[in-house]
């Protein structure tokens, strides 16, 4: 029996994420120090040479793999509560989602912290971080305008919210990381959330 023919086929994108999901799963396994496309083809029951044409190289993965996790961290923060709330308390209720989604698979969190780490000191996979903050970044910022869109009398300074918030997000992950102090998130993020609201008035 022809091997390929029990396979469904995929196109490259859906090819690309079932690697991510594979990638994802070294990753929460193993650690950085684990992550390579041998590994990945390895968890995805496939051979090196699909990784290798999938990606490329190491760094694209990388690079794809932290554009994926930290979409769908934003998405799954940001987009149900900058709704008819004010703006400080839609940016309080999106960063609390924010802390939940981290609070959810504290595993994969501190393993994608350790990823984002290393790349940074890699020539070869810096991009990848820069590629990351620059999404997370715009896709806030995509948000956050459209909340100003639908409140202009609130007077927000949309870029001065939106690099508050990318900060106050990258804070609060480092700090519940450090601490897991359950307790004292809700005062964090509270904190957080009045002196964005605070500052981002023009």
């Amino acid at each position: 029996m022809n091997d390929r023919s029990a396979r469904p086929y995929l196109s490259v994108a859906e090819r690309r994420e079932v690697l991510l999901h594979a990638a994802v799963a070294v990753l929460r396994d193993g650690g950085v120090e684990a992550l390579s496309l041998r590994t990945v083809a390895e968890r995805a029951g496939v051979a090196h040479r699909v990784v290798s044409y999938a990606f490329g190289s190491k760094a694209e993965l990388v690079k794809a793999l932290l554009v994926r996790e930290t979409s769908s961290a934003v998405d799954a923060s940001w987009r149900a509560p900058m709704a008819d709330l004010g703006f400080g308390a839609s940016v309080e209720a999106a960063l609390t989602a924010y802390a939940s989604v981290i609070r959810g698979d504290p595993r994969l969190t501190e393993s994608l912290a350790a990823l984002t780490a290393f790349a940074r000191l890699s020539p070869d996979l810096s991009g990848a971080v820069r590629s990351e903050a620059e999404l997370a970044r715009d896709r806030i910022d995509a948000l956050v305008t459209d909340w100003a869109a639908a409140h202009p009398d609130a007077g927000i300074d949309v870029d001065h919210a939106v690099t508050g918030i990318h900060a106050a997000a990258e804070g609060i992950a480092a700090w519940w990381l450090a601490t897991r102090d359950d307790d004292r998130l809700p005062d964090v993020v509270r904190t957080f959330s009045a002196g964005i609201a605070a500052s981002a008035k023009r």
